[in-house]
């Protein structure tokens, strides 16, 4: 399964969130105040729960709530996948 997908049309690369995501986000929120936590990244605490909770998140949000947690939830790999298609298509541009 491809973990960061991006549908041409203007919309923002996504992680499919997992389980294991969901669960690991939710775990490492548990140890911290979730309205704070929300609050620094300029979001309500509902709105992070819903984020957290859904299919697919944005990636620069994915990161930034990754980041801010501690937790490392895509592997190279994932990101390899994601970026090698699109670095070979603009440097094939690029070469034209």
């Amino acid at each position: 399964m491809q973990r960061i997908v991006y549908e041409l049309g203007g919309k923002a690369p996504a992680v499919v969130l997992t389980d294991d995501d969901r669960k690991q986000f939710k775990d490492a929120l548990k140890k911290l105040n979730a309205s704070k936590f929300a609050n620094d990244i300029g979001v309500t605490r509902t709105h992070l729960y819903s984020l957290i909770s859904s299919h697919r998140l944005e990636l620069l949000r994915f990161m930034q709530i990754e980041k801010k947690l501690g937790l490392f939830l895509l592997s190279y790999k994932d990101v390899e996948t994601f970026l090698v298609p699109i670095c070979t298509d603009l440097t094939l541009r690029a070469r034209a």
